[in-house]
């Protein structure tokens, strides 16, 4: 009996061994869970729990405002509205993808291939689904909020575009890539970009886009667990630390913008260029490029429809034709001929030639745009009708190398870097040139057309100003410039520009400019002139027409139905007063159905012209005295300093 007793007891305190043990090996391990959750994995799970109550809301910078010289605002801001997407409180993302879905009547994929696009980054950072909400899409989100955990509305500063807005000055903004991201982050760490952000892409927007996009703030909410901010009404509040958002700087631009406007009405239904500059210091005055593009598409986010139809649209709306559009300068070449035959003594002012509206040369016939011909012509007869045949002889005598020596000179062939988009540097041939590219020898018959700006010469709008406004001031070369200063939001000066001479033409006398000014405005103001329609009222125009062919003559006139594209370019330019210049236009109108650079160019110039006088006018009987250091409504005592 006792030694079942004692065979019992063991058993017992054995299992009682058993037992002490496994509870031991528990609360040792749960000692151990609890030494690494509360321990050694203490700040992870703080912050995660931070971040279950508190929450970051980024606040955007609003980017810098654009204005003209005298402070209009030419680009600013407004509030948009953005759906936002945030991982780390979406509780369901195949159903709340699913319900955005049917709410915006978009596919799932659209908003799925966003997220896919962002899935790398942290799960607090938000990701914009759609931007520019409607207010009707904003409350419809709104109403069904308590299905959409993770889902906010976000209220943002962005660019406000108008009809009349110069999309090519300004540029266009559009979604930061992960290259460009982390470039400019790994440059930039104190104030990065995020996934999503927009950036400068063309135009202002991406020159300056550094001084533009100003510094975003941040501000700290207390939130439950959907992700909404608690009520604090009847809770001892958080001092939660706040940072105001920095706003970009403002750029004062020498553009005016109702001249501005007054160039694109002139300029209503054609495509091309217009440029006025200021031929004192290169100073733009107004630049369009037509036809111009909806900068919105690309704030919006550009879809691939969109992108194919402005990349592949005939009229080429995203290249800015004022520094990279490249066309032959027609007759308005003829200003350099005349410069390089007075100055090789190829010709004087009282040199003629006989005009019967053909010019032979070997086994070539060249024809005169008046098929009639002008009869004896000196050379300023020559200019003011136009005169081929005058210009083909001198062409001849001239040489190609010969007119390209002063062509050069004059600054053409070579950018001017003014920095604002693509531009290209033109093109002024020369006999080593051919033999260069094409393997050939230059032939004589290729000089006539040389001198009347057709064959391979090849000019920018930008340069056919600023050669016209060289002529103006006597031959001093400015770099053409289009922004005056940049002004913080305190009202500091950072940048003023500086006018840069690129240098002065060599080789010509004052004299040829003088009578080649003289001559230009008999162009405009003498009777019979080419350039009459360029005419304004009370002050004298100087200036020159030009018509560029772009097919040849047979292949034109034995097609019945003519290719717009076979119609011919129509050029001008010009600058006001002929004596003392304060402004220089040039226009060129890309296969203008009207016809040539006098009936269709130069009324577009005297439109140009008539409103800034009209401008100049009206502000000096206003008393408007812009100060030069006034940078638009907003901007008061500015600071003298300059860094």
């Amino acid at each position: 009996m006792r030694r079942i007793f004692r065979q019992e007891s063991l058993l017992v305190e054995s299992r009682y061994l058993w037992l002490s043990g496994a509870v031991m090996v528990i609360v040792c391990g749960l000692t151990l869970r609890l030494w690494h959750l509360q321990i050694y994995r203490g700040d992870y799970y703080r912050r995660i729990s931070e971040n279950n109550r508190i929450r970051r809301i980024e606040i955007p910078a609003p980017r810098g405002h654009i204005v003209d010289q005298n402070g209009q605002v030419i680009l600013g801001n407004r509030p948009f509205f953005d759906l936002v997407y945030i991982p780390q409180y979406v509780k369901d993302k195949d159903l709340t993808v699913k319900i955005l879905s049917q709410l915006f009547q978009v596919p799932t994929m659209t908003f799925e291939e966003r997220l896919k696009s962002a899935k790398s980054q942290p799960q607090f950072l938000p990701i914009i689904l759609k931007r520019n909400l409607s207010i009707h899409e904003v409350s419809i989100v709104e109403s069904n909020r308590v299905f959409l955990p993770g889902i906010e509305i976000s209220r943002v500063p962005r660019r406000e575009y108008f009809t009349e807005t110069p999309s090519h000055i300004v540029g266009h903004l559009g979604e930061v890539d992960p290259d460009t991201l982390k470039k400019f982050n790994a440059n930039n760490p104190e104030n990065p970009y995020l996934p999503g952000d927009l950036i400068g892409k063309q135009g202002l927007e991406a020159q300056w886009e550094s001084h533009l996009r100003g510094k975003r703030g941040y501000r700290l909410i207390q939130v439950d667990a959907f992700g909404r901010q608690v009520d604090q009404s009847d809770i001892v509040p958080l001092k939660l630390p706040e940072d105001s958002a920095e706003p970009g700087a403002d750029i004062v631009l020498t553009i005016d913008k109702e001249l501005q406007n007054a160039a694109r009405d002139a300029f209503l239904g054609k495509h091309g260029a217009v440029v006025a500059v200021r031929p004192k210091d290169g100073a733009i005055l107004a630049m369009l490029s037509e036809p111009g593009f909806d900068p919105n598409v690309h704030q919006a986010g550009l879809s691939s429809e969109d992108w194919r139809a402005l990349a592949f649209d005939p009229f080429h709306p995203l290249l800015d034709k004022t520094t990279g559009g490249e066309y032959p300068p027609g007759s308005v070449y003829k200003a350099v001929v005349t410069i390089a035959a007075l100055e090789e003594g190829v010709v004087t002012k009282d040199t003629t030639r006989t005009c019967t509206g053909s010019f032979s040369f070997g086994n070539k016939v060249f024809r005169c745009h008046d098929h009639g011909g002008h009869g004896i012509v000196d050379l300023r007869r020559a200019l003011v009708k136009s005169c081929d045949v005058y210009f083909y002889n001198a062409g001849v005598e001239l040489g190609v190398d010969r007119i390209a020596k002063y062509a050069t000179a004059l600054g053409l062939g070579k950018k001017l870097g003014v920095g604002l988009n693509m531009e290209r540097p033109g093109l002024v041939p020369t006999s080593a040139w051919k033999k260069l590219l094409y393997k050939i020898p230059w032939m004589g018959g290729e000089n006539p057309p040389i001198a009347i700006g057709q064959g391979y010469n090849l000019m920018t709008p930008i340069q056919m100003a600023n050669l016209y406004a060289t002529i103006a001031n006597g031959g001093k070369k400015w770099r053409p410039f289009l922004v005056d200063r940049i002004v913080t939001h305190l009202g500091k000066v950072i940048f003023r520009h500086t006018p840069e001479l690129l240098g002065e033409v060599e080789g010509v006398k004052p004299e040829t400019f003088a009578l080649l000014r003289d001559m230009l405005k008999d162009v405009v103001m003498a009777d019979g002139g080419t350039g009459a329609r360029a005419r304004v009222p009370g002050v004298t125009v100087a200036g020159k027409t030009g018509s560029v062919q772009v097919v040849s003559a047979k292949k034109k006139t034995a097609e019945l139905d003519v290719s717009m594209n076979w119609k011919e370019h129509a050029m001008f330019a010009a600058f006001s007063p002929a004596e003392d210049a304060e402004i220089a236009v040039a226009v060129v109108s890309e296969n203008d159905a009207i016809g040539g650079g006098g009936k269709s160019a130069a009324p577009v110039a005297q439109k140009v012209i008539q409103a800034y006088w009209d401008l100049k006018k009206r502000r000096s009987s206003e008393g408007m005295r812009v100060s030069s250091e006034e940078v638009g409504p907003q901007k008061k005592d500015v600071k003298e300093e300059v860094e």
